[in-house]
């Protein structure tokens, strides 16, 4: 189990379980793990699609510094040839989480080195809804502003054309002043959002998804069962029919980068 090169054959494996499971090999040519397989549990929670990432090593998809990370934890874990838990915190399409995850090793039908991951979102790390009253606050404060410096221009263009009663420029003169000062507190206004969220960003939102005992026991429970998966698997003799083909391998996906 978990050894197959058909990825939809993985899938089937690991769609069998309920906690979020993904399947990683590591590619021996660049040092990098690519993603073979990802259940449906992890895709409801991440939001990550299995088709979109297959195939593809961490960091095409994943920022880097959390892409070297997770990559040096999956290295970890297949040096060790065993299991490893940690938790982590990955920005996925869908926020912010803290997995508490853990990895298996194994090894596939033509020896390559695989971790087998389980994890339970344990916090999701919400963004403050203050950002969006306050991105709502800088378009509003930017369109008046643009509108105020759409009357100036109008103004000077009229000036330039001589359109404007050479009696009348001095009362323009002081519309515009205004307007000036106007776009200025504008400005002033902006900065004050901005200086406000940069220092809310120094204690951000975070809420604990609370998590039964029934769940946490299910939860060890399901990683018994992987662990046992895994040992079996290693453990059973080679079929003739897994023996690796002379043949060289299918290329990988042209998603591959």
């Amino acid at each position: 189990m978990f050894r197959n090169d058909d990825t939809s054959v993985l899938r089937r494996e690991i769609d069998r379980f309920k906690l979020p499971m993904f399947i990683a090999e590591l590619n021996n040519d660049s040092g990098h793990f690519e993603l073979l397989a990802l259940n449906t549990a992890h895709e409801a929670h991440s939001g990550m699609v299995m088709e979109e990432v297959i195939n593809r090593p961490l960091h095409t998809f994943m920022n880097e510094d959390e892409a070297e990370a997770v990559n040096e934890r999956y290295a970890r874990c297949v040096s060790n040839a065993g299991q490893i838990r940690f938790r982590e915190m990955l920005h996925m399409p869908r926020g912010p989480l803290i997995w508490d995850t853990t990895l298996h090793h194994v090894q596939s039908h033509r020896g390559l080195d695989r971790v087998v991951g389980s994890a339970i979102v344990v916090e999701r790390v919400q963004r403050d809804n203050r950002d969006t009253l306050a991105f709502e606050d800088v378009r509003y404060f930017a369109a008046t502003s643009s509108f105020k410096l759409e009357q100036i221009s109008t103004v000077l263009d009229a000036a330039e054309k001589g359109l404007i009663d050479p009696s009348k420029l001095t009362g323009s003169a002081g519309m515009l002043a205004g307007l000036c000062r106007a776009i200025d507190s504008t400005m002033q206004e902006l900065r004050s959002i901005a200086q406000e969220r940069l220092e809310a960003e120094a204690s951000p939102t975070v809420h604990l998804i609370d998590l039964d005992s029934a769940d946490a026991h299910e939860g060890d429970e399901i990683e018994a069962a992987i662990a046992a998966l895994v040992d079996m698997a290693d453990n059973l003799p080679t079929a003739p029919g897994d023996k690796q083909s002379d043949t060289p391998p299918p290329a990988r996906s042209a998603l591959r980068q």
